[in-house]
């Protein structure tokens, strides 16, 4: 490919590419450089047939290893994983892969359920372009499944390093704080997010998901008592936050983010207080019934509580739904309780509606993808 033509794609200056190389073409229609570019921007808007229209025309030996890498793509776009799979390991066994080929089958891997895989073939592609903000993402994602919530975070927050305006990465740090209690840091990687990317649907609708009921932030008495008492929950002292915590409220300093971190408060006691675990979020519900969050967290954690608690758990995941219909998130927990008590029909529609709701690029199409794989072969 011209060196021109590349680096337009490059840049993401996607419609002048399309231009060069229409040109191109219509000077020479087997001009193979501008057949692989338009093949690309194709990719690039979504098109996988018109993309492997273009492909069947490029012949030359010379041209088949970024035919095959396009391929792989194009298997990607519509979903067949297991041919996008085969098509990278043609490309890794070959002397000198493209890092493109190892980031390609770490994303087929994640979505066919192989997750050690996906992120050894992450770590490659990002050995191979270290500075590919995208590639680090990637990692990221395979290290979450992997339960590995720190490492993943340093990927993230060198994606982020890389490409200050990657909205993936802010929503992936976004998350990993909002797991470990921290609500309101959550909230500010998703505005310090929006500063970066402003038009991103993907933080907007995070951050309307998750207002809080507090108006007044920067002085509220809430947000004091909710940083001291996070600051010891990181540090494992759970029965002096929960004492700070339970006195603010009977006294008046309330807000649903420090009745979730009650929660969290009981979880790092030694052993866990599952009863105080499930008290405080009982009462998070009924302070915020409007909120999302506090359902969810009761039904995931009652769904590793055994099968006697599977229907209450559902009921409130399937609440938690009703409350956030536009958010992934509330209904792949739906989709995995589902699962748990074996109503695999219902599981499997609404993971169908979940994987048709994303788009490829964003950060759950993969594990949404993935369960629906599974479920389809139930």
């Amino acid at each position: 490919m011209t060196h021109a033509l590349r680096q337009l794609l490059e840049e993401g200056r996607i419609r002048e590419a399309r231009e060069a190389a229409t040109h191109q073409l219509s000077q020479d229609p087997e001009d193979e450089e501008a057949l692989l570019a338009l093949a690309k921007v194709a990719l690039v808007d979504a098109r996988p047939e018109q993309a492997e229209q273009l492909l069947s025309r490029v012949k030359s030996e010379g041209a088949q290893r970024e035919v095959t890498l396009l391929r792989g793509a194009v298997a990607i776009q519509h979903q067949d994983f297991v041919r996008a799979r085969e098509h990278y390991e043609v490309l890794i066994r070959q002397p000198t892969p493209p890092a493109e080929a190892w980031h390609g089958l770490g994303v087929a891997q994640l979505a066919l359920g192989a997750v050690a895989e996906a992120r050894e073939a992450h770590e490659q592609a990002v050995a191979l372009r270290p500075q590919q903000s995208g590639f680090r993402f990637e990692l990221g994602m395979a290290l979450v499944m992997e339960e590995r919530p720190r490492a993943a975070a340093r990927e993230f927050v060198q994606c982020l390093r890389l490409d200050a305006r990657d909205a993936r990465g802010y929503w992936a740090l976004a998350q990993l704080l909002g797991q470990r209690g921290k609500v309101r840091s959550a909230r500010r990687m998703l505005e310090a997010g929006l500063t970066q990317a402003p038009q991103s649907q993907l933080l907007r609708e995070t951050l309307a998901a998750n207002q809080e009921p507090s108006e007044d932030r920067e002085e509220a008495p809430d947000v004091a008592l909710f940083h001291e008492a996070s600051r010891l929950v990181e540090r494992k002292r759970g029965r002096e936050a929960l004492t700070l915590l339970r006195e603010g409220w009977a006294q008046g300093t309330r807000s649903l983010p420090l009745k979730l971190l009650e929660a969290e408060a009981c979880k790092v006691l030694q052993p866990p207080d599952m009863p105080g675990i499930i008290h405080a979020y009982e009462e998070a519900i009924a302070f915020a019934p409007e909120h999302w969050e506090p359902y969810t967290r009761l039904g995931v954690c009652l769904l590793k509580e055994g099968h006697r608690h599977e229907p209450r758990a559902i009921e409130l995941l399937e609440t938690a739904r009703r409350l956030e219909p536009g958010m992934p998130e509330t209904s792949l927990n739906l989709v995995l309780a589902y699962v748990k008590a074996q109503r695999i029909a219902e599981a499997r529609a609404l993971a169908q509606q979940v994987v048709e709701g994303l788009t490829p690029e964003h950060p759950l199409f993969a594990q949404a993808t993935r369960l629906l794989e599974a479920l389809r072969k139930v």
